[in-house]
């Protein structure tokens, strides 16, 4: 759900994602070899391919994108803007690790609605 919140528009976005910005840019250069270089943040928190069961990464990225913005945007919000890159680039060493992950970012996003 916090995902179509952040790809709605109800909210500002933050100034310090621009929406283009590319998901390598803010996570770093070890997400391209998943994500490639031109998926952008916006595009990130629309996926829908984050259900079934090789989506993981995919999860992974859209829960992780919203999280990033939850960490800028929302006072109160249990992780901090580093802890979220840094949870997300562990993360894709494997699809377990990826699917517990994503599920943490789940938790933390609905926590804050």
């Amino acid at each position: 759900m916090m995902c179509r919140f952040w790809s709605s528009g109800a909210e500002q976005w933050p100034n310090i994602i621009p929406q283009e910005a590319a998901v390598s840019k803010v996570f770093g250069s070890r997400s391209i070899d998943r994500y490639g270089p031109r998926l952008t943040v916006l595009e990130a928190t629309t996926r829908t391919d984050d259900n079934g069961s090789s989506s993981a990464f995919a999860k992974l990225v859209k829960q992780g994108s919203a999280a990033l913005l939850n960490a800028y945007a929302r006072k109160g919000f249990p992780l901090d803007s580093w802890e979220v890159k840094a949870l997300l680039l562990e993360a894709l060493v494997s699809e377990d690790a990826a699917a517990a992950q994503a599920d943490r970012f789940e938790q933390a996003n609905e926590s804050c609605i």
